[in-house]
């Protein structure tokens, strides 16, 4: 390979990864569009509501989403939050300019095969503003989203094809709206919480923070579980070990390992010891974090830490919420 190849192969991995960065970004704030937009729409419609209260001089003004049902109000606040949206910041369209890049660049940077592959996808779906269906906004939001990601997903394999890897699944995971196996069973609120802190893990701070939910997140699920399954810890202060003890008779199946010929129980212990894991660097985290008395961040422990316990707390809640 010449040095012009040698340049334009780099080139090219250059500007895809950019736009894989770029387009996770924008992925992100699509996982998080629905509560930003509602917000957006409950501010607006607060100051509705107080011009109204003063036109009809009422304390009590006729409101415009009176008489909605409540999937309809819903779908009228989000339609409204896009709206306001694009009005102030304009992210649809920032986002529609990111597909019009990544489509010049498929047509120049790759193989044919990935670039059929790529075409296969058409273009993206349109964000519909008209509620009269009820639930046909956040809808089309949704598929939207999901033709985001599948472009990125077409991105991260050109790469591959060049023989280089980025690997977007931790950031695309641990996004709002991610984590769709606890959904459902440990409320939206915590779980967004906790992958506010376990998405970031570059300074101290971020990586005690991002240990430490990812042990309490793995701690919401037990305890959920524990709920639906009528049992619990009989230790006022249980931790991650206490709540495995008893839910293992209800989410460990021993069969599994009769079955294998296995008389040492290694699935359960194959699981227990993700439980040990997280419990581990939960109790490093505490002898690191913040407010319990140790200032000093011993050397070595880094980003590469924090996601140890993050995948591995994945992996477990994935597991037994299956």
């Amino acid at each position: 390979m010449s040095i012009d190849d040698d340049w334009l192969l780099e080139d090219r991995i250059k500007r895809i990864r950019a736009l894989v960065r770029s387009g996770v970004k924008h992925l992100v704030f699509l996982h998080e569009a629905v509560p930003y937009y509602l917000r957006q729409a409950e501010a607006s419609e607060a100051v509705t509501a107080e011009l109204l209260m003063r036109a009809q001089n009422s304390s009590s003004p006729t409101s415009l989403r009176a008489g909605l049902s409540p999937e309809a109000r819903r779908d009228h606040d989000i339609a409204l939050g896009i709206f306001i949206d694009q009005r102030q910041d304009r992210v649809y369209d920032k986002i529609l300019k990111w597909v019009a890049d990544v489509n010049d660049a498929a047509m120049r940077i790759f193989t044919d095969d990935r670039f059929r592959s790529y075409r296969a996808l058409g273009a993206p779906p349109p964000l519909v503003a008209s509620t009269a269906d009820p639930g046909s906004v956040e809808r089309s939001l949704t598929n939207f989203t999901a033709d985001i990601r599948g472009r990125i997903v077409e991105l991260t394999e050109s790469l591959r094809d060049l023989g280089e890897n980025e690997d977007v699944a931790p950031a695309i995971r641990d996004a709002p709206g991610g984590w769709p196996h606890l959904r459902g069973l440990v409320g939206d609120s915590v779980i967004d919480g906790h992958l506010r802190h376990m998405r970031t893990r570059r300074t101290r701070a971020e990586i005690s923070s991002a240990i430490g939910s990812a042990k309490e997140i793995v701690e919401a699920a037990f305890k959920a579980l524990s709920a639906t399954h009528g049992v619990a810890p009989t230790k006022a202060a249980p931790d991650l070990s206490d709540w495995w003890k008893v839910l293992r008779p209800h989410l460990a199946d021993q069969s599994i390992d009769k079955a294998l010929g296995s008389t040492d129980g290694a699935l359960i212990k194959l699981i227990s010891s993700q439980v040990s894991l997280v419990q581990n660097l939960g109790e490093l985290r505490n002898k690191v974090g913040s407010g319990h008395g140790k200032a000093k961040h011993p050397a070595g422990l880094g980003p590469a830490h924090a996601l140890l316990a993050v995948d591995t707390a994945h992996t477990l809640t994935r597991f037994l919420a299956d």
